[in-house]
């Protein structure tokens, strides 16, 4: 072949790809934003306020009701205001199972071909249900997802509502059946919020989505959906209504002194103190940092632009290198990011928006700095306390705060979440869309190990000295019984030496 025919062959190949280009960028649906599914913006804000109502509506009959009709029947018995809260959330339950709990979708103009990035073979838009997820899960061979998906958010739920039920049936059965059921319901009261960890998850898959948005190379649309409001309000109201149910009373004549916690018998109370002050030091950094560093990531390979997925000819990977788009197709989230963003969407007035920054600003960040705090106030108190136990005020006060917390802190859920949406999406990874972990959730890991060795140690010793103080109580009052009324400044004295004898 001569030159001149070689010059020509070029010129013929050139033009037909700048025509290619030009077809394509001129087609009109190239510039048009993907669609996604599940529901309107509008719907899901209503549904939403549908939802908040019934909350509402929930707590203020309960608590009317706990003002003008409860009788002596009741005593020791859950409040009002905690029943209807609990048969409100698992009404929620239903939608949440069943309504789709988000949705995305991304399309990639490249060279004139705009290319619909398909997480699933045949289905342009990713809208999954919780059942779905499961079921699509337990078809496509990743059953270990599968079943921590039903065990999260069916089996778990189902368990807490057949055992809240029997602690009520047999609260006064029995002094054994007390016993047993208050730790039932101390177990429930724990556990409530693991009901769905993947919930937030999905704030941060939809943010990461979010954040691949290149325009006009690369459109991206990600939604939270009615499925995950209802679910997230159910995981919440569950957890709080939890909280109001009376731990039946158990007596203590018959046991015994307790043996003293390790730390607390070896070191004493400021002991205690200084431990968790040590721990809240090493604490602060590692959660400062893991809230900043990447936690999550999502990347796009480019073999979905290619043979057999996508319409680009291998000839265009050199294009593909000069676009950089390896790096563009790949996102990555922290704590910190993925909240500042969604306070940017609020003027989007979408409610999940809203429903997601209390998520993370409330129940992931805030419980878990506030409750590290009022740990260390509860050691500290320990260390000035007197010998006969937690003070009645102060101490006291921090470490029912701190308990408190501690069944609405939700670091550990999200990180457990967060893991069990990458094993469950690792199902896309032959279709070339990936998402898995980073290393910030290492030193979150880290972080809340430290947050739950402080907790047990302060909680135990606080635990240990108040029980025996309510056992020391009850030793005491036959004694003060048999004691003589004796006023003013003698009687201590008395009661001294009545002990002695």
């Amino acid at each position: 072949m001569s030159l001149e025919s070689k010059i020509k062959q070029i010129e013929k190949t050139v033009s037909a790809g700048i025509h290619e280009v030009y077809s394509g960028i001129n087609r009109p649906d190239y510039g048009v934003p993907p669609k996604l599914g599940g529901d309107s913006p509008e719907q899901i804000n209503w549904l939403v306020t549908l939802v908040l109502i019934l909350v509402c509506v929930s707590i203020g009959l309960g608590l009317l009701l706990d003002n003008n009709c409860r009788g002596k029947e009741m005593e020791g018995r859950p409040r009002y205001w905690s029943i209807l809260l609990l048969l409100a959330s698992y009404l929620l339950l239903i939608p949440g199972l069943t309504n789709p709990v988000f949705s995305f979708s991304i399309v990639i103009n490249i060279i004139g071909h705009r290319k619909v990035v398909e997480p699933e073979a045949g289905h342009p838009v990713c809208t999954e249900t919780t059942t779905g997820l499961a079921d699509l899960l337990w078809r496509t061979g990743s059953k270990i997802g599968a079943f921590l998906v039903i065990l999260f958010s069916m089996v778990i739920p189902a368990i807490e509502l057949i055992m809240l039920i029997l602690g009520e049936t047999f609260r006064f059965a029995s002094a054994r059946c007390a016993e047993v059921f208050r730790w039932v319901i101390i177990w429930v009261q724990h556990r409530s919020k693991w009901a769905s960890p993947d919930m937030f998850a999905y704030v941060l898959l939809v943010d990461l989505v979010r954040t691949l948005e290149h325009d006009p190379l690369i459109l991206s649309r990600a939604r939270l959906e009615i499925g995950f409001s209802c679910f997230s309000t159910f995981v919440i109201t569950a957890t709080v209504s939890s909280l109001g149910i009376p731990l039946p009373q158990v007596s203590l004549e018959s046991r015994e002194h307790p043996s003293a916690p390790m730390v607390l018998r070896l070191f004493g109370g400021k002991g205690v103190a200084f431990l968790s002050a040590l721990l809240s030091i090493v604490f602060v950094p590692l959660f400062i940092k893991g809230l900043q560093s990447p936690c999550m990531s999502f990347h796009i390979e480019t073999k979905q632009l290619f043979p057999p997925y996508g319409p680009l000819p291998e000839s265009a990977k050199p294009a593909i290198d000069i676009l950089d788009l390896k790096n563009l197709l790949k996102s990555e989230t922290s704590i910190v990011s993925c909240i500042q963003d969604y306070i940017d969407r609020l003027s989007g007035w979408e409610a999940n928006t809203f429903v997601s920054l209390a998520l993370l600003i409330v129940c992931v960040v805030g419980s878990t700095l506030m409750d590290m705090i009022f740990l260390v106030l509860a050691a500290a108190e320990l260390a000035i306390d007197r010998p006969d136990g937690p003070s009645k005020h102060l101490g006291h006060t921090w470490i029912d705060m701190a308990r408190v917390l501690r069944k609405l802190s939700m670091m550990d859920v999200a990180m457990v979440g967060v893991y069990l949406v990458t094993v469950c999406m690792s199902m896309y990874a032959k279709y070339g869309v990936v998402v898995s972990l980073e290393h910030g959730m290492m030193t979150l890991l880290a972080a809340e190990i430290v947050h739950s060795v402080t907790y047990h140690v302060v909680e135990s010793a606080c635990s240990h000295l108040e029980l025996e103080r309510e056992l020391r109580e009850v030793e005491l009052e036959p004694l003060a019984e048999e004691t003589p009324k004796i006023s003013g400044c003698c009687s201590t004295k008395w009661r001294l030496m009545q002990s002695l004898h």
